[in-house]
């Protein structure tokens, strides 16, 4: 994959200069994107399609880093984590001296030097805030009662991220492909959910005791469709704020992938 840098968007900027984003310059607001700072979609001068695709190359290459720099000392502080004592808090088994952790429908095995070890690919979103998840060892169960991104410790600060980069990708997903992106939310071991209004109410589980609820509103008449990500409000006692973003992020990411190729990646994922 090419290497985006700040000048490799600036190129593609008309360099106006207007403001528009809320940054002085275009050379200021391309740092700012690689920075994570900004979105391409900002600009309301770009394309876009083709801002979307960009910005997809950006996360990959900008935020994985910063959580592939997080791994080594997560490795570590889980090394002096007493696996017996926190694994029923953590909706975990000990199996032979390792964690086995459903997520996703996907046993992960996790021993006590913080390794992984699974059937599936590891991905570094995973990866970071499942070690992460073992670390913080919550231990609340669970409230029983959804709230918003918003309403999660320091959610207020990263509401506006979150919509743009989650559930505003979830919800294009959903709308482009129904029936298959529900399909593949049960391949992933997603749940009914009673009681909503939403014409979709599943629910998913990046980690045991870190549910995601996913509603999506068809559009009718004069209303267009809706998706919402809704959180148990004991979320944010089993992580931070960051790792559950980077827990939605990466769902984006994962499915935006399957979706493209469905033909051809979605037998595989059924025979796991």
């Amino acid at each position: 994959m090419q290497k985006i840098t700040h000048l490799e968007i600036y190129k593609r900027l008309n360099k106006s200069n207007c403001r528009d984003c809320g940054i002085p310059t275009c050379m200021a607001f391309a740092l700012s994107v690689i920075h994570g700072d900004k979105s391409i979609e900002d600009c309301p001068h770009f394309d876009k399609k083709a801002a979307r695709e960009l910005d997809g190359q950006i996360f990959r290459r900008a935020r994985e880093k910063g959580y592939e720099a997080a791994i080594e000392p997560l490795k570590h502080a889980v090394s002096g984590v007493d696996f017996s004592a926190v694994a029923d808090g953590l909706g975990a088994e000990l199996v032979n001296d390792r964690l086995r952790i459903n997520c996703l429908g996907k046993d992960f095995f996790i021993d006590n030097k913080g390794n992984l070890e699974s059937v599936c690919h590891i991905h570094t979103w995973i990866m970071m805030p499942l070690l992460k998840y073992i670390k913080i060892a919550g231990n609340a169960g669970f409230s029983g009662r959804w709230i918003s991104f918003e309403e999660l410790k320091k959610g207020a600060t990263m509401a506006r991220y979150f919509n743009r980069r989650c559930e505003k990708p979830l919800l294009q997903l959903a709308e482009s492909h129904t029936d298959i992106f529900f399909d593949l939310l049960n391949i992933f071991g997603s749940k009914n959910a009673e009681g909503f209004s939403a014409d979709y109410a599943r629910v998913i589980y990046p980690l045991p005791k870190v549910p995601f609820l996913i509603l999506f509103w068809k559009p009718e008449d004069h209303f267009e469709s809706n998706l919402k990500l809704l959180f148990d409000s004991t979320a944010d006692t089993y992580l931070d704020t960051h790792s559950i973003y980077a827990l939605g992020r990466g769902i984006v990411e994962m499915f935006k992938k399957i979706l493209s190729r469905h033909d051809e990646l979605l037998p595989a994922l059924m025979a796991l």
